[in-house]
């Protein structure tokens, strides 16, 4: 297949984009210019556009489909401008579903779990639930995939990841403490995002079009257990700190899956947290070492 993505020097648009060529998928990668540099993703050679900008719409010409990973994926800084949310969030995906229609390509659209929650706690799930609308809504053949706490390989914290493995990985490395504000017992269904990519690519050959798939392994986990698996695999004699707190709204909640939600027919085989864990570790002590030695 020919696919374009989006957002392919984040975290899972990188992830994705570097599986489905390994698989031996044409994968035409776009970034947004001008974006955050990120060490892993050097020798990428994406293609610099906006998602949003009418330029995008020929690369449309001659793909299969199009995963649209770009967009603000942190609910702090939905927070902080609610308008660029939306429009990076909703406004590109309905700019991107009218270059499908005009080339006869599909298009993914990865969403969060917390969209799937009425009403939206937070301006992020709400932009992100309002992608969704476009998509299901729009003529275009167009599939949402919601996804739970998908963590690994290119989540890097100091590069601009928020995610909470991510963060509590990159501190373990560096010998701080890890902090879990708020409820330390609040769940998080994590999955491996090397358990993800199959199950996209699956979607675009299988044309499962017009459907909203929930990727979930179903078994969910607290973040106090996350940060003791990371504890255990970076064997770092760190503390792990909850201070409790108020935080802002829909943080302090639990969100899971069920993993019969992960469509029918779909190679969607989770691995567990133990194993997951370490394995991303690893990659990310490897960029803490890369890092070192070129500030040296």
């Amino acid at each position: 297949m020919k696919l374009l993505v989006t957002g392919a020097t984040g975290f899972l648009g990188w992830r994705t984009t570097v599986l489905l060529r390994e698989r031996g998928h044409e994968v035409v990668a776009v970034a947004r210019p001008a974006g955050v540099a990120r060490a892993h993703a050097l020798g990428l050679d994406p293609v610099e556009l906006d998602a949003g900008s009418r330029e995008i719409r020929t690369l449309v010409d001659g793909c299969d489909a199009v995963l649209h990973f770009a967009g603000i994926p942190d609910p702090a800084r939905a927070r902080e401008d609610p308008a660029r949310a939306i429009r990076e969030n909703a406004g590109t995906t309905v700019n991107l579903l009218e270059a499908c229609e005009a080339f006869g390509a599909g298009l993914i659209y990865p969403s969060t779990i917390r969209a799937a929650v009425e009403p939206p706690p937070d301006v992020y799930a709400l932009s992100k639930r309002l992608g969704e609308l476009a998509s299901r809504m729009h003529r275009t053949p167009a599939t949402v995939v919601r996804l739970t706490s998908v963590f690994g390989p290119g989540q890097v914290a100091w590069e601009g990841a928020t995610g909470a493995i991510a963060r509590f990985a990159a501190n373990a490395l560096e010998g701080r403490p890890i902090v879990i504000d708020g409820d330390p017992e609040r769940t998080r269904d994590f999955v491996y995002v090397d358990d993800v990519a199959p199950a996209l690519e699956a979607i675009a050959l299988q044309e499962r079009w017009n459907e909203t798939i929930t990727l979930a392994g179903g078994r969910p986990a607290s973040l106090r257990r996350a940060a003791e698996l990371v504890v255990a695999a970076t064997r770092a004699a760190v503390p792990i700190e909850t201070p409790g707190g108020t935080l802002p709204p829909g943080e302090n909640e639990s969100y899971v899956g069920s993993q019969a939600e992960g469509g029918p027919g779909l190679p969607f085989h989770v691995r567990p947290l133990e194993e997951a864990v370490p394995l991303y570790v690893d990659w990310l002590a490897a960029q803490v070492r890369a890092r070192t030695r070129s500030a040296r």
